[in-house]
């Protein structure tokens, strides 16, 4: 879980941002070069927030090596080393990279250290048992290049010293963008970041290389944050009391939404029953259950709870009044969970979004089966796809796809007018303009169902008020903290989708503490 010493909240609504590298440097630019704010107090507000939080930390007998290169990330490491050093620490620096080649604040924070006498050792010293803590000043996250040369061979020996590593703002080839691996990466036991957190710190695999994130405020102007366009926000705990559906206290079952679940082929119903009951786990008032005739019996003792009608028998001709009168009563769909991919099914969803103007969750078979030019001519769709399914709606390869998750997934919510959760390990949702990237979750959700969990959590938020991307948001954030509720109390290897649905009553009773 990422720790906040600060963030800025944006004016329309609670959400945390996620900067690029790209507009970490243009928050840079806009604070130096229009409010007037001098790079060097930049540097030294960012050093001092560093300096504050080592000396928080770690114990005055600890020994800091900082390793810093010829940027400005570099120039941050010099001037917090400086200000350790005047604090009685014991401190060391190292200079990586070509000194002909330092950028201008930090050939200014090399002379400051020099003059206070903050020593300076080889990169030998890096192994050397004396120093046992690292702190990481050789990129940041404006890095584009893969690392090479000198820097790999630095970046191999603190990587292999095992010794606690600090990272700057970013650790050491990540990209700050993608959070992929330029390479080779420092392995980072904290990462101290400044004024926001950053995208590539959060997503796969670079998160997987910045241990704790700490977030430090180093005073950027708000007119400054402002400045940026569409940045990528999160949601953390203390945010779920605001983001869940306002529940009054004198209401009853139509007050909170009818959901209707479309799904379950013969002897496929499991999926169907999932989504119905994280539906009423997430508060929905009334559930309704349209599937194969067959799977009556198993799902009225599944979910005794819920109403149950049939489209018809597989292998014959649908119902279409039952869809008729089920448009007619319900307030969201989920259709697709366990539909099966047949001639039957195809009808059955292509029906749904040619007649239903209400909101609507497509998932799964659903998506699958879809006809694409009725799914962008619908009106008020959530597509729920993992990337197997994204990459046959959109056409685009799986692994371009997961690399570049958080810009394709908008791009495709703006192709289709809809909005889009594209599921993975971190799951993106977008309505073509806003971008928002879920932290929540772990491993164990990778299981069977779970998807169907999540449709019938959405759909819930839909019926009890919320929009169709702020129920989708807190869909997903909900449904990935009910998975780390459950890997908290138990293990990763045991998660089911039953067991999310469980860990919804934990999760929600959160929201209201």
């Amino acid at each position: 879980m990422v720790k906040m010493e600060h963030v800025l909240k944006k004016a329309r609504g609670n959400m945390r941002y996620l900067l690029t590298g790209k507009q970490a440097q243009e928050l840079d630019h806009h604070a130096i070069d229009v409010i007037g704010f001098p790079g060097l107090v930049l540097m030294e507000k960012a050093a001092m927030t560093l300096a504050k939080i080592l000396m928080e930390r770690e114990n005055t007998h600890h020994k800091f090596l900082f390793v810093c290169g010829i940027g400005n990330n570099g120039g941050d490491g010099l001037a917090a080393a400086r200000l350790l050093h005047q604090q009685g620490y014991s401190v060391a620096v190292t200079m990586i990279g070509e000194a002909d080649k330092l950028s201008a604040d930090a050939q200014k924070q090399l002379t400051l250290a020099a003059a206070c006498e903050v020593p300076f050792v080889s990169s030998s010293s890096i192994s050397e048992p004396e120093y046992d803590i690292l702190v990481d000043g050789l990129f940041g996250v404006g890095l584009k290049r893969n690392i090479s040369g000198v820097y790999e061979k630095i970046v191999h020996i603190m990587n292999e010293s095992k010794k606690k590593i600090y990272a700057i703002d970013m650790p050491s080839g990540i990209h700050g963008e993608t959070g992929e691996v330029m390479n080779f990466a420092i392995q980072a036991d904290v990462t101290v970041t400044f004024g926001t957190n950053k995208q590539g710190l959060v997503l796969y695999p670079g998160c997987q290389y910045a241990g704790e994130v700490i977030v430090g405020d180093i005073g950027y102007f708000k007119s400054s944050y402002e400045s940026i366009k569409n940045p990528a926000y999160f949601y953390e705990l203390e945010d779920l009391k605001h983001i869940l559906p306002k529940r009054n206290s004198d209401g009853h079952k139509g007050n909170f939404g009818r959901v209707v679940v479309i799904g379950g082929s013969t002897g496929m119903c499991g999926a169907a029953l999932l989504a119905a009951r994280a539906a009423y786990e997430s508060g929905a008032g009334i559930v309704k259950v349209i599937s194969e005739t067959s799977n009556r019996d198993i799902l009225q003792i599944g979910i005794p709870e819920a109403l149950f009608d049939s489209y018809g028998d597989e292998g014959k001709e649908i119902d279409f009044s039952v869809l008729e009168q089920a448009i007619g009563y319900g307030d969201v769909f989920v259709v697709g969970p366990g539909l099966g991919i047949t001639e039957l099914s195809k009808k059955i969803v292509d029906f749904m979004l040619e007649h239903c103007q209400k909101p609507m969750i497509l998932d799964g078979d659903g998506l699958t089966i879809c006809d694409k030019e009725l799914l962008v001519k619908a009106q008020q769709v959530i597509i729920t796809p993992h990337p197997k399914e994204f990459s046959a709606i959109s056409g685009k390869e799986i692994t371009e796809l997961r690399k570049f998750m958080y810009k394709e997934v908008p791009a495709f919510a703006r192709k289709i007018k809809s909005i889009v959760v594209g599921k993975d390990a971190r799951s993106i949702v977008s309505d073509g303009k806003e971008v928002y990237v879920n932290i929540s979750g772990n491993s164990g959700m990778g299981t069977g169902g779970s998807g169907d969990v999540l449709s019938g959590i959405i759909a819930a938020f839909v019926a009890q008020g919320l929009t169709l991307f702020d129920a989708a948001k807190t869909g997903v954030y909900v449904h990935g903290l009910a998975g780390d509720w459950y890997t908290e109390a138990y293990n990763e290897y045991s998660l089911s989708a039953s067991g999310l649905i469980n860990g919804l009553k934990y999760v929600l009773k959160k929201g209201k503490a």
